[in-house]
């Protein structure tokens, strides 16, 4: 606001002294006046050009002294100058120094969050293998101590053994007990020495599971179904239980081919199990899984679970359908029937059929009832509808490779 008035003064002043310079030209002109010598006209033309002269001066004097700004411009412009152009170098420095420092905080803040996810990875390993470790080191420490009263034991009745030696050698009417004590102390050490080499072995095989647990080495998993064994209701219960056991007998041979050791099956389990048969009147399956972890050189315990052998599709049951558009070729069949397969594997597992122990498969489309397809499929034009049906009566353990096609326009 200060320097809007201030240039609407000097604007009034510039106007009034300009008015008053023409004012004042104009009278010496019809006046005539002559100046220092100058003819009327010449002496008013000066002094119009004088009181321009003076419009200027005052303009500036004016300005300098209102304005502190104005005689910095006036009389310091190439200092202010100098001093701008130097604030200008610092400001762009600055600028690209916050540029590079901008850059290298985020390398270090994305370098930073990959050091911190790794260490959340391997923090998590770390302390799944210590536990494992910390409870293995528990028992060995437990075997140790055990070991080191066994060998103070020990010591102490080699000691004692040493003491009635020398004693038969001085007490000849004591000879007979002596030797009796002698030979219950040396049955006594030998059984301790039984019991230490046993600790040993214990303490032996206790080092090679934290080996076998750091190296994630198993030889079954608990509840993997490990045999399938049909059981007729046309049997007897004798027989049924006869054929049971001859499957147990074959999976144990099984199971010490792979380096595993086979525990016998409880009389009650094997009682529950036939009780259990006994009220069944169709055919069954007895299903046998692995009752724990277990790791080479181990011994598998097993757990049974009863099921009815029952007929998962019947011959001609329509399994499945599909819907095949007028533009499929011929080359993305095997892909429209792999799709297909999954469907009938989703349809058989959820009717209770099982998979085979070995491959966890149930069954295949042959590349020969694929050809036999796309040449039904090809032979009807348009949009059409294929049927996929059983090709024979599947029960719980069999495996679906029987298949029937239809094909039918949409």
């Amino acid at each position: 606001m200060h320097t809007v008035l201030t240039v609407a003064l000097l604007i009034a002043i510039a106007a009034l002294v300009s008015a008053l310079g023409d004012r004042m030209g104009r009278a010496a002109a019809k006046r005539k006046v002559a100046l220092f010598g100058m003819r009327p006209r010449l002496a008013a033309s000066w002094i119009a050009v004088f009181t321009g002269v003076l419009i200027a001066l005052g303009t500036v004097g004016l300005l300098s002294l209102l304005s502190r700004d104005v005689r910095e411009m006036l009389f310091h412009f190439d200092e202010l100058k100098a001093q701008l152009k130097s604030l200008q170098g610092e400001i762009e420095s600055l600028e690209y120094s916050r540029k590079t420092l901008a850059e290298d905080k985020s390398k270090i803040e994305g370098t930073l969050t990959t050091a911190r996810e790794e260490l959340s990875i391997k923090e998590k390993e770390a302390v799944s293998l210590n536990a494992a470790i910390d409870a293995s080191n528990l028992r060995r420490d437990q075997i140790m101590r055990e070991l080191a009263k066994t060998n103070t034991v020990l010591s102490a009745s080699k000691n004692r053994l040493e003491v009635v030696t020398r004693l038969l050698e001085t007490q000849e009417d004591n000879n007979e007990k002596l030797r009796l004590e002698q030979a219950a102390l040396q049955s006594q050490i030998d059984t301790l020495d039984g019991a230490r080499a046993q600790l040993i072995s214990e303490a032996s095989e206790l080092e090679q599971r934290v080996v076998a647990l750091r190296q994630g080495n198993l030889a079954l998993q608990v509840n993997q179904p490990l045999r399938y064994i049909p059981v007729s209701a046309a049997l007897s219960l004798p027989e049924s239980q006869k054929a049971i056991v001859a499957g147990l007998y074959e999976l144990r041979q099984e199971l010490e081919a792979r380096g595993l050791k086979f525990q016998p099956v409880p009389a009650e389990a094997m009682t529950s199990l036939m009780n259990t048969l006994s009220l069944l009147t169709d055919d069954a399956l007895v299903i046998v899984y692995s009752g724990k972890n277990v790791l080479p050189g181990e011994t598998a315990e097993v757990t049974f679970e009863l099921a009815l052998d029952k007929v998962i599709f019947r011959k001609g049951e329509v399994i499945t359908r599909i819907n095949i558009d007028a533009d499929v070729t011929r080359d993305r069949l095997p892909e429209l029937f792999g799709n297909a397969f999954g469907a009938i594997r989703a349809t058989a597992l959820s009717r209770g059929m099982l998979p085979d122990i070995g491959s966890g498969e149930i069954g295949s489309i042959s590349s020969s009832d694929v050809a036999r397809a796309a040449d039904q499929i090809e032979a009807i034009p348009g949009k059409r509808i294929m049927e996929i049906r059983a090709g024979q009566d599947f029960h719980t353990t069999d495996t679906l490779d029987s298949f029937e096609f239809v094909v039918k326009k949409a």
